[in-house]
Order: C-alpha cells, then structure tokens, then sequence
C-alpha cells in the first residue's frame, strides 16, 4: 500500500501542468497488470478483516466467511476478464487514440520511437509562454486580432501591442494609434499570455497574447547576434538619415539608414511601428546594430547554426535551412540548426493541394527551406512551415470571401474520419478549402472514403479563412446553401427571415438562421404586448418568422411582433431615410407627459409631441399608450445632422374649416399641461389640437402677481380668456394679461392698420440703452426712443 500511495502522490503533483505526450516516453499497461490488481484486492481485503478479539475467535460466523470468499473470487474473475479484453481491443485503441495524438506536442528526446503525427496548436494544449507566429487579421481601437496556427484567433490588447518605453513615445496614445502601426495581414511573432474561458459561449477560450519584444527576445545579447541575422525592431526614433530601433532590451539597440529602407510611397514611418531588418555590421563599442531592410534581402536571410544556442533564441518567423528526417502520418519531421527538430503539418507543405500521395515528395534528407511556425518552451516542440508565401516572409492571399458559393469545386484528398481537401475555383488562383467531416451532409457520415472519392465535384459553401495557412473552410449541407442569411454581412436591418430557437433566458430567446447566423429575440420583442416570461411557441427548436431590428459589430436583434413582421410600409434604418410624409412602423420606448419616443431600426427614434397624439385635452398618454406598444406613425420633419425626427399618429394633417382656425387677436381657452422654467405649456381647446405657450411675464399685467401665480399653477388648470399673440406652425404663443385681452379687438396684426397720432395698444418686448420696442399681434413691432418713453410714464 506504500508503493501505491507514493504513486497516486507522484500523479497528484503533475495534474497542474499541462499534459503533453511524448513519443520516447509513452508508457503502455504490462502483462503484470492483472497480478498488480490482485495482489491489492488481497491487500485491501486484509485491512478489510476486522480484528481477532480476545481469546483468538472470529467474530465473523462461518456463512459469513464463506460469503466473503466468494466475493473475492468474483471480483478476480471479473480483473482477468478485463485484462483479457483489453489485450484483445489493443488495436481499436490505437485507432480511438489518433485525436489525442493529433492533440499533442511531441519535443525533446527524439532519439527513439519517432512521433506518428505532426505537431498541432490546439485549444487543448496551447499555454502560456508558447510563441506563435501570425497574421493580423482585425485592427480594432483597443486590441488587435491576430489569426494563428490551426485555425486559431488570438486577441492583443493595446498595452500588450508595444513595450511600455516605446508607447510612451508613441504619438496621439490616448487615441486609436494602433491602426498608425498595424494593418490587415501584417506577420507578426507573438507569445500567449493567458488563456481565459469565453462567457459568451461554453467550450471556448480567449487567447490573450503580447507582441511585446522584450517577451520575445528575452535572453538575446549582443554576443547572441550575428552578421546576416534577421532583427525586428521598434522605430523609437527617426532621424534625419535613419531610424533608431528598439529590439525590447537594454542591452543594444539598432540603426536602420534610409537608404537601406525600401520605403513604400504609400506607407509612412512612423513611431512605434515594427520593421525588419537584416544585421549588416555590430558595434559592440556603442553596442549598436546596423541594419538594411530590403524586403528581397530580408526574406532570403538564412539563420546560420551557432555554438551552444539555446531554444530561447529561436523565434517565430526565422528562416532555417532543414532536411527531411522523416514523414509522418499527417506531415514530415525536419531536422535543422544541428541540434533541433520540427514537425510540418499537411496544411503547411510546400504543395497547396497535397494528394493522397504526398509522402513520395519528401525522401529522407531532402533540403529545404523552411521557417518557425511556433515554439514550446516546456516541451520543446516545434512547428515549422514550408508554406511558399510564408517562406518568401508573405502572409498568403485570400482569393475567396466568406459566403462565397462554388459549384465547382475538386475533391483533392479525402482524409478518412476527419474530412476532405478542395481546390476552390477561385480568380486568379485556386484556393484550398477544407471542410470538416461534420459540415459534409445533413445526416452523420461514418464512411467519407465511399461517399466521396478524389477528382469528382461538388458544390461548396465558404465559413471562414484561416489566414496563416491560406486555407478556407468550408461546408457541403444543403441547408447552407437556404436562406437569404449566412454571415453577418448578409444580415440587413428589417429584413424577414426564419430562424430556429437554440436556448431560451431570461433576458430573450438566442435564434440561429438556416446559415448559422445567431441572433438575439429580447423578452419585449418576443410578444406584440409586454410580457414577463416567453410565449408557449417560443421552445427549443421551434422555427419562426422574425424580422431583423439591428446589426451592429455582429450582435443581431429580432423582433417577433407580429404588427412589425408583417408590416409592408417602409422602414426607418437611418435618420436620412426619415423623409417628411414617410408613414411607417415603430415602437414606443419611453412615455412622457409632453409625448413619447418612438423607436425603429438600427437604433433610430423619434418624438411624437402629445399634440400629435390625437389625445382630448384631459387624456393622459400613459393611460391611452404603453412602452414597447408598436404604433403607425407619420414623419413630419426630421434633421439627420442633429439626429431628430418628428412624428404624429394622425396620419394625414388636419384639414379645419376658417371657423376651428385659430386666429390673431382671438380668444381661447386652454387647460395647463405643464410648466418650465420659463413658460406655462397650454392644450388649446380646439379641433386642431394645438399646443401653446405663456411665457411668464404674460401671466399677469404686473411681473408680483404673473409669479405669484406661477407658482401655484399645477397641470389640469383651467384658463376662460386667453390672447394668441402670435402663431408658430401648430404652436401658439399666448397672454393671460387682462389689459391686452380687454383690447384685443384694437391690437394690430399689420401695418397698414396703423394710423398717425392714433393710440394702440401693446407691450414691451426688449428694452435697449436709446429706448424700447414695443410689439403688438404677431411680429408687428415698433420702437419708442428714450425720449419719447418719458411722456407715457
């Protein structure tokens, strides 16, 4: 039991490592397996047996001893029979086991059994301190997102972008300075970070990786380098005849003249940015490096074998020269630098379309060029590549786009149990494309080497690019090929689609297209009226009709209100499409006393006054409307550049006879709605429904009792006699003063009513330092001089 423990200890301190296995070390059962369980059952079955009491009797009877026996016995039987049907399943379990060495980094200690299969990055067994080489595939404001190995996507935060002596002099840091330094399909070496588990979506991981040099070259010295060695450096500095460099170490920097630079006329240099050069001279004195960056130099530089290097000096991106060792099952095993080798997978040879007989190209010790696709420090595995564009030091081309459908397409090789290799009919070179043995029918495929064979053809849909490898994935289901949506780019705001319920919350329901598009149904939008917990039809796996809301950095919204799917009038997508007289469809999102807000596609609202409401003079809005309560609306003015829009429910505007016309000078009565700062907001009584204004100094004749008044007005007030001074469109400006409503069959609205030595009446609309202006109905004004005032006071 001793030896037992110390090896259930051994196993307990490894499990948090992570696990790789090694072709030189695996380890397979004996045929003392058996032996070794019995003997510990017969152990076990000891410290079982209680102990004699005194006198030396057992306390167990004899039936009971016998029971025991027989337990024992079986559960030997049982052991051998085990062992037995392992022995006989020894095959199927070398076959079962291929994903797991498809999952594993074979490294240091090639010397006996080699691996069977290349090396892989996956999500099972990439780890921190791993360094990658990849391709930015998204420049966004605050990371970058890089596409690695296998298919991989990796993220960079700005302040893993650059060392922090070099951000520091980076220009404009507080704004979106990465798009200054990086661009889409720019090579990079990076190392990973962390990996943190996605909350978004189980069984997926984010890659957080640095481009930091001083992670990457950590262990470089001035005596490490050599002429003829490829550097990347920082620009920290430019100066009149060259660039100064940063490699991330204290211990030399670099100096790259303008003259070996091949600048492009369209790129300018700028602080911060990245650039390689290849090593021309060293001055250990000044401890500085000079450079030349010519892309034809920089791209042929081999690295030359070095005394005592270490695996720390080996960084993604270098070119070696290597010969083949081996071939494996899914690649080739290379030798190079003396003392390494590396593994290519099948996605990185030479050849884009490697046939079923691939192997007959790499014999043993066959010279090539090859460069550093990634390193594992704690394994010391190495991926390598002989990608022809990433050779030449050039991330390979896309030639296909995401949705793209090719009728067309060749069947290259069929990888049994895995899937199949394409060649795309693409412009101006074919493509690879793979598809995995899940997306090549509807129902499940066991047997892909009988369903298809090489040479024939079929019709292919495109799901992604893998950057790196040039290759495109690909799917063969009929129903990706249904359907108006199969990528975020082919998702339009107010577009009608069907979709199947995947997972219900309680925030809404998550839906999915027939293309594999998801979008999110929120809980108001799954009903016409609000509700708290969704509809009987909406369950797992339930296909419905929605109607697009939004799409924005590819999170979609549906609605599933009926009122808004089928609607026919049109849609409201932009502030630009808000043309006056466009009649449309759109939700009500927030209800105020003065009107409610009214939401449409893409995010856009609008306001509709409660004049346009169509309300009588005492109706509350929220007793005759609701928030999320989808309305037809008209437009009747709207201004994309301040991102307003006005609307009414009234959907063509009210024709009155001259006798419901309110006019100047007229009478009204009116019920106060509300109050500012400023004004008191009136509901005209009237067939138009007109709202209007009494600013505060027209409360009352004196400025005491207009506040005093103010002050204990409260909405439902009713005013008898009110004055329309002046009218604006369907608003009215209004006075409460008793001495203009008393004359107001004598105030002027034009100025040829106005006679020579008449009096009139009016108020004083601006005071200035020479006199006043005095203003009568509408905009009629006139102006009284300082010294003409003095004969009326």
């Amino acid at each position: 039991m001793a030896a037992s423990s110390k090896k259930f200890q051994k196993k307990k301190s490894n499990e948090g490592k992570p696990k790789f296995n090694k072709a030189s070390k695996k380890q397979f059962k004996t045929k003392k397996d058996g032996a070794v369980k019995s003997e510990a059952v017969a152990l076990q079955l000891e410290d079982d047996v209680p102990d004699f009491p005194r006198g030396g009797g057992s306390s167990l009877s004899k039936h009971e001893r016998d029971e025991i026996r027989a337990e024992v016995d079986a559960e030997f039987e049982a052991e051998e029979l085990a062992s037995k049907k392992n022995k006989r399943k020894k095959s199927q379990k070398k076959i079962q086991a291929m994903p797991d060495d498809l999952g594993s980094l074979f490294g240091d200690g090639i010397t006996g059994k080699l691996p069977r299969y290349a090396n892989k990055i996956t999500l099972k067994n990439i780890s921190p301190g791993m360094k990658l080489w990849g391709v930015v595939a998204e420049v966004n404001e605050k990371d970058l997102v890089i596409s690695l190995p296998g298919g991989l996507r990796g993220l960079v935060r700005a302040g893993d972008a650059l060392d922090p002596v070099v951000s520091n002099k980076v220009e404009n840091n507080e704004g979106d300075f990465l798009k200054n330094i990086f661009y889409p399909g720019q090579l990079v070496s990076c190392i990973v970070l962390q990996l943190d588990d996605d909350k978004k979506e189980t069984g997926k991981r984010k890659i957080w990786l640095s481009l930091r040099l001083s992670l990457l070259h950590k262990g470089f010295t001035l005596d490490a380098v050599q002429e003829g060695m490829v550097l990347t450096g920082y620009v920290i500095s430019i100066e009149d005849h060259g660039y100064m460099l940063h490699f991330g170490l204290s211990s030399f920097t670099g100096f790259l003249r303008k003259d070996g630079h091949a600048e492009s006329k369209d790129v300018e240099v700028r602080t911060g940015q990245f650039l390689q050069g290849v090593i021309k001279s060293i001055d250990k004195t000044r401890k500085v490096v000079n450079l030349s960056s010519d892309p034809d130099t920089v791209s042929k530089c081999v690295t030359k074998d070095l005394k005592g290097i270490s695996i720390d000096l080996l960084i993604p991106g270098m070119l070696i020269n290597a010969s083949v060792r081996s071939t494996l099952e899914n690649g080739i095993m290379l030798s190079f630098l003396t003392y390494f080798t590396g593994t290519v997978d099948m996605c990185h040879l030479q050849n884009k379309f490697p046939n079923k007989n691939w192997k007959d190209d790499y014999n043993q010790n066959k010279k090539v060029n090859a460069r550093i696709l990634f390193i594992d420090p704690s394994t010391r595995a190495v991926g390598l590549t002989l990608n022809p564009h990433l050779v030449h030091n050039k991330a390979p081309p896309s030639h296909v786009n995401i949705g793209d459908i090719f009728d067309q397409s060749k069947v290259v090789r069929v990888d049994r149990g895995f899937g199949l290799l394409l060649e795309i009919p693409s412009k101006p070179v074919s493509t690879p494309a793979y598809v995995n043995v899940s997306d090549v029918a509807e129902e499940e495929v066991r047997k892909l080497e009988k369903k298809f064979k090489e040479g024939t053809q079929v019709r292919v849909r495109i799901l992604g690019f893998r950057h790196l490898e040039g290759l495109a994935t690909g799917i063969l289901k009929a129903s990706a090929f249904e359907g108006p949506v199969f990528t975020h780019s082919d998702v339009k705001p107010g577009m009608v689609v069907k979709a199947k319920v995947i997972a219900l919350d309680s925030f809404g329901a998550i839906v999915q297209f027939p293309g594999g598009v998801k979008a999110l149904c929120p809980t108001r939008h799954m009903s016409e009226f609000e509700i708290a917990k969704p509809g009987k039809k909406f369950k797992v796996g339930a296909e419905l009709v929605f109607r697009v809301l939004g799409c924005k950095s590819k999170r979609i919204t549906v609605t599933y209100k009926k009122t808004l799917v089928k609607s026919k009038l049109g849609i409201i997508s932009s502030y630009a499409e808000a043309t006056e007289g466009l009649v449309t469809h759109g939700w009500i999102t927030k209800i105020e006393k003065h009107g409610f807000f009214v939401r449409f596609y893409n995010g856009v609202q609008g306001f509709a006054p409660r004049s346009e409401l169509g309300l009588g003079p005492g109706d509350d809005p929220n007793s005759m409307f609701h928030v999320g309560q989808v309305v037809k609306c008209r437009v009747t003015g709207s201004s994309p550049a301040s991102r307003h829009i006005n609307l009414s429910l009234q959907m063509r505007p009210v024709r009155l006879s001259e006798d419901d016309m309110v006019k100047l000078g007229s009478i009204v009565s009116g019920v106060v709605e509300g109050l500012t700062s400023s004004a008191v907001v009136i509901n005209v009584n009237s067939k138009a429904h007109l709202k209007g204004m009494i600013f505060n100094e027209h409360l009352a004749d004196h400025h005491e009792r207009a506040a005093l008044l103010k002050s204990i007005l409260k909405p439902g007030y009713k005013f008898d006699q009110l004055l329309v001074l002046d009218i604006e469109g369907n608003n009215i400006v209004l006075s409460a003063k008793f001495s203009l409503i008393s004359s107001a069959e004598q105030l002027p609205s034009d100025i040829s009513q106005i006679r020579p030595n008449t009096v009139v009446h009016g108020y004083v609309c601006n005071l200035i330092e020479t006199g006043c202006f005095v203003r009568f109905l509408g905009r009629l004004t006139g102006f009284s001089p300082r010294s003409k005032v003095t004969e009326f006071l």
